[in-house]
């Protein structure tokens, strides 16, 4: 698709939630990963994409939140399946705090090395360790999309943020 960026050899694209915006006026990946220890910049940034997708013709969207016993099987036969409604969907995975386990890794290492088509797939997420990072579907996912980290702020950059986030609102 003409409006997705070239992500060839798997060159992993990492971005803050801050430079999300930029990236979004230009490209839509295929895949995102958002995560990390900042709910709202999570929840700010998976928005962002979803108006992005929708803005661009991504019309339908379906939710999958993973819970203990979550079948991964689903996912795998929702990038396999064309919607019936629209020619573009967001895949939405949810994994909040819940392990992957190895279903879910494969499942995931699957998807990002067959990207659906028709698809953008935002899987968004809470605090993953240094060891998740390294895991088998991380790399996956950060090699075929966009991976964005949401940290917390240091007392250095607060100011900063808090005025970015003001004068975005038109409160000067």
């Amino acid at each position: 698709m003409a409006d997705r960026p070239a992500l060839a050899g798997g060159q992993a694209l990492r971005l803050r939630p801050d430079q999300l915006a930029g990236h979004l006026r230009k490209n839509l990946a295929p895949l995102y990963l958002v995560f990390g220890e900042e709910p709202l910049q999570v929840l700010e940034a998976a928005d962002a994409i979803r108006l992005a997708a929708r803005e661009r013709g991504y019309a339908e969207r379906q939710c999958l939140t993973v819970e203990t016993g979550f079948e991964w099987g689903v996912l795998a036969r929702l990038a396999a399946s064309p919607s019936l409604f629209t020619d573009r969907r967001l895949l939405e995975l949810r994994l909040d705090n819940a392990k992957t386990g190895d279903a879910g890794a494969k499942a995931l290492a699957d998807y990002a090395a067959r990207l659906a088509e028709d698809a953008v797939l935002l899987v968004t997420a809470g605090k993953l360790d240094w060891n998740t990072q390294k895991s088998r579907w991380f790399t996956a996912l950060d090699q075929a999309g966009v991976v964005i980290a949401a940290m917390p702020l240091d007392s250095r950059q607060l100011p900063g943020w808090i005025e970015r986030r003001l004068r975005d609102r038109g409160l000067n």
